[in-house]
């Protein structure tokens, strides 16, 4: 069976690499184009014809609504959204499915999977849309791109997660992959019974910790138990909810 060809619109670069890395490992749909801004969407759907379009709400130009509703041919709509209000307008263009930014593959799967078998949305009240959207489901898979191949790395095998000069980087036991995510994405959409921020540019499994020592200031150094030992700080206000939380 051929795949389905899918068409991206997404004004902010980093929701759109997730979100095309996500389409690439699809093994039911092919990317075909992707555009910035509205008025080139509406330029391009027409030419390219994509059996769906995943068009976010809010773009710098125009929204996702108006572009919709400038199309001469009505393609088939997958929406994202980062607010829920928004999400709330869109549940009246009878789109396949909305999804709620930061949103884990597992819940893009689930609206391919609508698109495949012509499901339509549940009609129904907002705050049961919004919860339909999926997006306080902790992540499970995250998209790293190495070259042209694209990796799922589990989130369980994740040790800890970086940020420097806006580089997101997840470390596993021996291997590093830059993600798309930001860690602001991450912490609220990890299990925060697992994942607990150390830092304003670290996030870490709990599972991975193989000690906690005093440093200075008020200050810890964690040492993980990756292939390195790597030895991570523990910020004075992050030591002291991390204290709570563990009881020590």
């Amino acid at each position: 069976m051929n795949p389905l060809t899918a068409y991206v619109v997404e004004d902010e670069a980093p929701a759109r690499e997730r979100l095309m890395a996500f389409i690439e490992a699809h093994p039911r749909l092919t990317l075909v184009g992707w555009s910035e801004s509205g008025q080139q969407a509406i330029e391009e759907i027409p030419r390219l014809k994509p059996d769906v379009v995943f068009l976010d709400v809010q773009l710098t130009d125009i929204s996702g609504l108006d572009v919709l509703k400038m199309l001469p041919e009505k393609p088939r709509v997958i929406f994202s959204t980062a607010y829920e209000t928004y999400a709330v307008q869109a549940f009246e263009h009878n789109a396949v499915d909305y999804l709620l930014k930061p949103y884990s593959y597992e819940r893009f799967t689930r609206a391919v999977e609508k698109l495949l078998t012509h499901q339509q949305p549940e009609t129904g009240s907002a705050e049961s849309l919004v919860q339909e959207m999926g997006g306080h489901h902790p992540l499970t898979r995250i998209p790293a791109r190495v070259g042209e191949r694209i990796y799922l790395l589990p989130v369980d095998e994740v040790v800890y997660f970086s940020s420097e000069d806006k580089v997101v980087v997840a470390h596993l036991t021996d291997k590093s992959y830059i993600i798309n995510y930001t860690l602001e994405e991450l912490e609220h959409r990890l299990d925060a019974e697992q994942f607990f921020r150390i830092h304003r540019s670290t996030i870490v499994n709990l599972n991975f910790v193989h000690s906690i020592e005093p440093y200075f200031g008020g200050t810890y150094i964690m040492t993980v138990k990756d292939a390195k030992h790597t030895q991570l700080q523990i910020s004075r206000n992050a030591a002291r909810r991390l204290r709570q939380r563990l009881g020590w």
